[in-house]
């Protein structure tokens, strides 16, 4: 066998005679030791990074939380971190959906926060004698490091490239969206294992990865179109056309199940809705209650570049989240012109559907989408000064950032 040394030992008296390798096979095998040493490095490397920053980026964070607070205590930082949406999946977690409004509430109702994320902090929390914020936030660090994990190969192994994503998650100046009972932490890790499957054409692994990340969020379902396009592009790449695309797709029964499967988890959430609340898209209509109203994504971008501050110099929150919406279309188009045409509609769509709204969490669903931030850092670490500078920004920034969110920055929301 190619890449084992060996001298096969004749019998006695047998004519045939030792054979000792040559020294080709001798090279062959040296290069697959030396090729397997490497790999085994480089995903020490990739383990070990996401969880140096996970302990440093928690280290930055509490001492921001433990400047503002008297009380010590990880669950006292869990609960101090715990702001805006958090709380509504706090409830979800403990009480579930309610069958009608909230009574003083303005018509408001669960309904619009997915199920996914909850229905797994509650399935721990059976396992574990821990408060619910706390089990969250644990589970939440522990998909930001897998999140970075699935990062890996599909960062190409760029060792400078991972080291910023994985120090944008954990340790970035955005790190408490990844790091706290939001779903932000487990639709990167599921956004990520989509487009990992698809890179293998793992097309039923993408479905059903597909089919959890529309139980996350409601944009998680667009996914399929990224399965679609990458379909698509094996399908040219084998000699055929565009007109035999359909053809070849019903041919392939993985295919089929793959795209079938893909809005599952948002059908089982509305089929839930319909029977306990009796509308199947009270997750649509109730955020009328919130203060989203259909509109013109134009208008809502001019009017958000036009609140200029009254008094001071730094944008506005308005201005933070219309520019959060541009710079993430702009990334879209950077991403369609490297010819990763299902990333860029993946991420165009999911900003351009709650833009319809307004542009309220604009900033943290721009962040929350994974082909962007691995964009983001190939870009960043082209140059070896670029990429020391930007991490050094990422980890200083944290400290900072950490203390608005826990003031209450209305950009942040």
């Amino acid at each position: 066998m190619a890449g084992i040394s060996a001298i096969e030992q004749a019998n006695p008296g047998s004519p045939s005679q030792s054979v000792a390798a040559s020294p080709v096979e001798t090279e062959l095998a040296l290069g697959d030791l030396a090729h397997a040493n490497t790999g085994g490095r480089l995903w020490v490397i990739a383990a070990s990074v996401p969880l140096l920053f996970m302990i440093s980026g928690l280290v930055i964070r509490y001492a921001a939380f433990h400047s503002v607070s008297a009380v010590p205590g990880f669950e006292a930082y869990a609960r101090g971190l715990c702001r805006w949406d958090c709380a509504w999946y706090v409830d979800i977690s403990e009480h579930g959906y309610e069958r009608f409004p909230i009574p003083g509430q303005s018509n408001v109702g669960r309904w619009g926060f997915f199920p996914l994320y909850p229905m797994l902090v509650t399935t721990l929390r059976f396992a574990f004698p821990f408060s619910t914020i706390l089990i969250a936030t644990i589970t939440s660090m522990a998909c930001s490091y897998a999140a970075c994990l699935v990062a890996w190969p599909l960062l190409e192994k760029n060792v400078r490239a991972y080291i910023l994503y994985c120090a944008f998650l954990l340790s970035g100046p955005f790190s408490f969206h990844f790091t706290t009972f939001l779903t932000e932490p487990l639709f990167v890790l599921l956004t990520s294992c989509v487009f990992l499957a698809l890179k293998r054409s793992n097309y039923l692994a993408a479905g059903v990865t597909c089919a959890l990340l529309s139980a996350t969020r409601l944009v998680g379902v667009l996914a399929v179109f990224a399965m679609v396009i990458q379909m698509f592009e094996q399908h040219r790449q084998q000699g055929g056309s565009a007109v035999s695309f359909p053809r070849w797709v019903l041919g392939r029964p993985d295919m089929l199940v793959a795209i079938f499967i893909s809005p599952a988890g948002l059908f089982a959430y509305m089929l839930f809705l319909y029977l306990t609340v009796g509308d199947g898209f009270a997750f649509l209509h109730v955020q009328r209650a919130f203060g989203r109203v259909a509109g013109d994504p134009l208008l809502f971008l001019w009017d958000g570049l036009a609140a200029v501050p009254t008094k001071g110099w730094l944008p506005t929150a308005p201005q933070w989240s219309a520019l959060a919406a541009m710079i993430g279309l702009t990334l879209s188009v950077v991403l369609a012109s490297r010819r990763r045409y299902g990333a860029a509609l993946f991420c165009a769509s999911s900003i351009i559907l709650p833009l319809i709204t307004n542009l309220a969490s604009m900033v943290r669903y721009v962040i929350g989408l994974a082909p962007l931030l691995m964009l983001i850092a190939e870009l960043l670490s082209v140059s070896k000064l670029t990429y020391l500078v930007i991490l050094a920004l990422f980890l200083s920034a944290s400290y900072f950032m950490t203390l608005a969110w826990i003031g209450g920055y209305l950009a942040l929301v």
